[in-house]
C-alpha cells in the first residue's frame, strides 16, 4: 500500500519543529498542499523555505487565544477553498508537580493543548461535513493514558481530554464521512526530550530500547490522513516503542 495525499489541503498546527514539522513535510511529500503554522510568521516562513517545496504556505497564530485556532482553519479555507486534513499538533507543557501548579498555569495548558484543538476541529468539521469527507488527527501523548509522571497533571489532563474529544467527534462525524483519530507518541527526539540524560533514557525502559523520531510519528499521522485508513475512526494509535504494554 502506498499512501497518497495528492490534491488534498492539510493544516498542521505547531509545525515549525518536531513532530509537527515532520508531519507537514511528510504530507507535502505525499502530494498535499500544506499550511505550516507557528506563532511567529518570520519563523514559519523560514521553515517553509527550508522544506524546499512550493506546496507549503505559512500561517501564524497564537493559540493562547483558542479562537485563533478556528481563525486559522478559516484562513486555509479562504485561500484554498477547502480543507481535507487537520493535524492538531500545537501544544506544550513543562514538568511541574501538582503542588507547584496554580490555576492560571493549569488554564494556560488547557487553552493551548485542548481548547485550541476543540476550536480548530469544530471549524474544520463544519467544512468537512458539507464536503462529506475529511480527516482530523489529534496528536495526544502517552501521558493521556496514565498519571502525568513526566510532564505534570495539567499536561496529562489536556492530552486525556484530546483523546476523549477524538472519540466524541469521531462518533458524531462518522455518518458524514469525516474521520477523527489520534496518535499518542511516547518519548520522541524533540525539544521536550533533548535534556534527558543517558541514565534517564535507560530508566524509561522503552522495549525497543530507544526514543522515537518525529518522522516515525509523522508516518502514522499521514497514514491516518490518507485513504489507506478510510475505515479507521475513533482510534488512538500508540507510537511509543512498546511503552504502553506496561499498562
Amino acid at each position: 500500500m502506498t499512501a497518497s495525499l495528492s490534491g488534498q489541503v492539510v493544516l498542521v498546527t505547531g509545525s515549525t519543529r518536531g513532530i509537527g514539522r515532520a508531519s507537514a513535510e511528510a504530507a507535502a511529500a505525499l502530494g498535499a498542499t500544506v499550511a505550516v503554522h507557528g506563532r511567529d510568521l518570520s519563523q514559519v516562513e523560514a521553515v517553509c523555505g527550508e522544506l524546499g517545496t512550493d506546496s507549503v504556505f505559512p500561517l501564524a497564530a497564537d493559540f493562547d487565544d483558542p479562537d485563533n485556532a478556528a481563525g486559522l482553519v478559516d484562513q486555509v479555507v479562504d485561500r484554498c477553498g477547502r480543507i481535507d486534513g487537520l493535524v492538531n499538533n500545537a501544544g506544550g507543557g513543562r514538568p511541574v508537580a501538582l503542588r507547584g501548579l496554580d490555576l492560571d498555569s493549569w488554564r494556560a495548558t488547557q487553552r493551548v493543548n485542548l481548547e485550541a484543538t476543540f476550536a480548530a476541529s469544530r471549524a474544520a468539521y463544519k467544512v468537512m461535513r458539507k464536503a462529506r469527507s475529511g480527516s482530523i488527527v489529534n496528536v495526544a501523548s502517552l501521558a493521556a493514558h496514565g498519571p502525568g509522571a513526566w510532564m505534570g497533571a495539567d499536561y496529562a489532563a489536556s492530552k486525556a481530554g484530546m483523546v476523549s474529544l477524538t472519540r466524541s467527534l469521531a462518533l458524531e462525524a462518522a455518518r458524514f464521512g469525516v474521520r477523527c483519530n489520534a496518535v499518542s507518541p511516547g518519548f520522541i527526539e524533540t525539544d521536550m526530550t533533548v535534556e534527558l540524560t543517558d541514565d534517564q533514557r535507560q530508566r524509561l525502559r522503552v522495549p525497543l530500547g530507544r526514543l522515537g523520531s518525529p518522522a516515525e510519528v509523522a508516518a502514522c499521522v499521514t497514514f491516518l490522513l490518507s485513504s489507506e485508513s478510510s475505515y479507521v475512526t475513533g482510534q488512538v494509535l500508540h507510537v511509543n516503542g512498546g511503552l504502553s504494554m506496561y499498562g
